[in-house]
């Protein structure tokens, strides 16, 4: 089965949807507003300050807080399908997603042709073609093992950035980041990697290598091999809707807001010499994303496309740092460890972010009972917090005050054999989420977007509305244009 193909009239339009116009959505993940003009503020002649002059801005506001706190799955859900937390019921990565609520790119893609590069909740693909009829490429989130990539062509860049979010999930692995993101280059032929970026990766490799750059800046690596293969995949087949996602941002925040807003604490965490060697990182971040934005801004100008950037929310300063440990238990096999909290080796693992693990069970009620079961276990001297969606239960670990030796239910077990591995920790939480998210509509001259801050809610209708297509029954009617 091949992607449906829309006709076109002369002057480009779609002759099968003439309200339709097309664009490409960049997911920036928790950046709000304030960091873009302060990024543009700092480096007025790029990419990231021409679109706060020529384009529309608004800010979002997530108007929930479940009882956990803003989390990115949970936020995503909301925003992509138009429909807020008590009814979507998406906390964890691996909590099960109503098919009644498809997310924003599903929608679309029964309609008109759709590419979508690693946006949250895309994991597992299925059969793309069946499912997601105007699929002309797809590469699914990181938050499952789905092997499925369309054109298969992407299968060994999938791969790779699977491998290299699961050996670097709470802190870049220090066993030889260098080498495995080089062993990885070579393995992406035919992805539509640039020389450019190879000699990046090589340059930025050698400066970690040397202790020159934090080893967390590796997370970017993976961001420039996805934005280039999102690039040739977007000039091959033109979708009429283009997605992509991206957290390299996001992780940098994380670790080193105080680096670059030090005056929104009182006392500045980590003290000056911490800020001195870190207040590189988030501009980093930043340079690699507006040098993507300002290709994709262009190649929309070109091909007549809406450039929009989201967030689902934004992150900021101010709070308590945790200052931790220099170490931390991570699960390295998650089915070994399953094992040690006596969880039957038949039961379904998904894909979690550190420190979080879903299990799936056939049933509501076993689920149920196993919940209850984990949540009285002990480990490490200590409660584990298991959280339950009709037939996933995510469990959430913190297991820094163990030694080489970790109990469990009364029995010592040797940190290897219960399938964790302890892991360096040199940075620790210090942005924090925040409501507060971004909306920006780049050549879409009939966008209009208020000063007030946009619900969520309202950008997955409003998207529908940008590309020619109905809301759905159970989405709010925008309150402004994308276009």
């Amino acid at each position: 089965m091949s992607p449906m193909r829309p006709t076109l009239n002369a002057d480009g339009t779609c002759a099968d949807h003439p309200d339709m116009r097309r664009a490409v959505v960049i997911e920036i993940n928790e950046i709000p507003p304030r960091l873009l003009r302060w990024y543009a503020e700092r480096t007025p002649n790029s990419a990231v300050a021409e679109l706060l002059r020529t384009s529309v801005l608004a800010e979002t506001v997530l108007n929930e807080e479940p009882e956990r706190g803003l989390y990115p799955s949970q936020s995503w859900a909301t925003l992509a399908m138009g429909v807020p937390h008590d009814k979507h019921g998406v906390y964890w990565y691996g909590d099960p997603k109503p098919a009644d609520l498809p997310l924003y790119w599903q929608a679309i893609a029964k309609t008109r042709r759709v590419g979508v590069f690693g946006t949250l909740h895309s994991s597992p693909l299925n059969d793309t073609t069946a499912d997601l009829p105007g699929a002309v490429f797809a590469v699914p989130d990181v938050f499952g093992d789905d092997p499925n990539v369309l054109p298969t062509t992407l299968g060994p860049l999938h791969r790779f950035n699977l491998r290299m979010t699961r050996q670097n999930g709470r802190a870049v692995d220090s066993a030889a980041p260098v080498a495995d993101y080089m062993d990885g280059l070579r393995a992406l032929r035919g992805s539509g990697i640039r020389v450019r970026t190879l000699v990046e990766l090589g340059m930025l490799a050698g400066r970690v290598a040397a202790g020159r750059a934090s080893k967390e800046r590796l997370r970017t690596a993976q961001f420039l091999l996805l934005a280039d293969a999102f690039e040739a995949q977007l000039d091959a087949s033109r979708p009429d809707l283009a997605v992509f996602f991206t957290n390299h941002v996001a992780a940098s925040m994380h670790r080193y807001w105080p680096a670059t807003f030090p005056d929104d604490w009182d006392v500045t965490p980590n003290g000056p010499e911490w800020v001195a060697r870190h207040e590189a990182e988030i501009p980093a971040a930043m340079d690699a994303l507006d040098g993507f934005l300002g290709r994709v801004l262009r190649w929309c100008q070109t091909h007549d496309r809406s450039l929009v950037l989201v967030s689902s929310m934004g992150q900021t300063g101010g709070g308590e740092v945790d200052q931790g440990g220099d170490r931390t238990l991570v699960v390295d096999d998650p089915r070994t460890f399953a094992s040690a909290l006596g969880v039957a080796e038949s039961v379904e693992l998904k894909a979690s972010m550190v420190p979080h693990l879903t299990f799936d069970f056939d049933d509501e009620e076993r689920a149920a009972s196993e919940q209850q079961r984990l949540s009285e276990l002990p480990v490490a001297g200590s409660r584990l917090q298991v959280d339950r969606s009709r037939t996933a239960v995510t469990i959430t670990y913190h297991l820094d005050d163990a030694t080489d030796l970790i109990d469990i239910d009364g029995q010592q077990v040797r940190v290897s054999e219960a399938g964790l591995r302890w892991v360096a920790v040199t940075e620790h939480k210090s942005g924090v989420h925040h409501p507060i998210g971004t909306l920006l509509v780049a050549n879409s001259p009939q966008a209009a977007l208020p000063s007030e801050p946009v619900d969520v809610l309202e950008v997955a209708p409003a998207l529908l509305s940008l590309l020619g297509a109905p809301a759905l029954d159970h989405h709010v009617d925008p309150s402004f244009s994308l276009g």
